[in-house]
């Protein structure tokens, strides 16, 4: 599937604007799916959970984008998941899935408007990512579940519009890998603030299980500007950006040791 000029897809009826069912080398470009009015599980389903796919001829995703509300200046737009990556061997390229900030006329969306709580969940194992960007879903960002997951920079800010009660307490990340994944590569990963409305103490801008074969290079939170803090860059390390410390960098985490900014500085002295 290849849009010509970013084709759009709205996705009606609840269901999702594209299904890939269980085939081998699919390959879905240039395209901006859309959330319509009813309550869509995903507006990308790609394969079906436990799909092996084949390494030798992988799906691939290249320049898709997603949208939930943008277009909308009364009601809202809805689903769960904006793409959901459940066949194994798949590789993504220049994705962006954003929850809107701002309704057509320019109004910001506030208070959850346009729900989705998810950006971008990734079931399948052997998929890699290579410039992904997640913005303003109500729950993780990103959800990465299979095994041997591989990215490489993914961008992401939190919603403007949570408050600590909705969004701080509930313990979501803008990246977070499955509590049971054993293998997962992650380079230039960063999480980025800007509560708008309410005052959000975010714990952590990354989670990831404490596990040898699970890597983090180059994290970063970001605090770009409004109310609140994030508290650490991943997993309770690193120090909180805020209105004061507006950038907070982990250089690599690797399961449960994790080399902060200090331990770098005193091991060269």
């Amino acid at each position: 599937m290849l849009g010509i000029g970013i084709a759009t897809l709205i996705a009606t009826n609840g269901t999702p604007a594209i299904e890939v069912s269980n085939v081998d080398g699919v390959k879905v470009s240039g395209l901006l799916l859309q959330a319509g009015s009813g309550s869509s599980p995903s507006l990308l389903q790609f394969g079906e959970k436990g799909y092996k796919g084949d390494p030798e001829n992988p799906g691939a995703i290249h320049d898709l984008y997603a949208r939930v509300g943008g277009t909308n200046t009364a009601g809202d737009m809805k689903a769960e998941t904006m793409v959901e990556i459940n066949a194994s061997n798949v590789i993504m390229d220049d994705v962006w899935l954003w929850r809107a900030d701002h309704q057509v006329d320019g109004q910001p969306v506030k208070d959850s408007r346009n729900p989705v709580n998810i950006g971008l969940q990734v079931n399948g194992d052997d998929v890699t990512g290579y410039g992904l960007a997640c913005e303003h879903t109500l729950g993780n960002l990103l959800e990465w579940n299979g095994e041997n997951g591989k990215t490489f920079f993914y961008q992401s800010e939190f919603p403007y519009d949570v408050t600590q009660e909705n969004y701080g307490n509930k313990g979501f990340a803008a990246y977070k890998v499955g509590d049971n994944v054993t293998k997962h590569t992650a380079y230039g990963v960063g999480a980025y603030s800007f509560f708008r409305d309410y005052v959000v103490e975010q714990p952590d801008g990354i989670l990831a299980p404490e596990a040898p074969g699970v890597t983090f290079t180059n994290s970063l939170s970001v605090f770009l500007k409004g109310k609140g803090q994030i508290d650490h860059v991943i997993d309770k390390d690193g120090d909180s950006a805020s209105q004061g410390h507006k950038v907070q960098y982990i250089c690599n985490f690797a399961g449960n040791s994790v080399p902060t900014r200090e331990n770098i500085e005193s091991f060269l002295q």
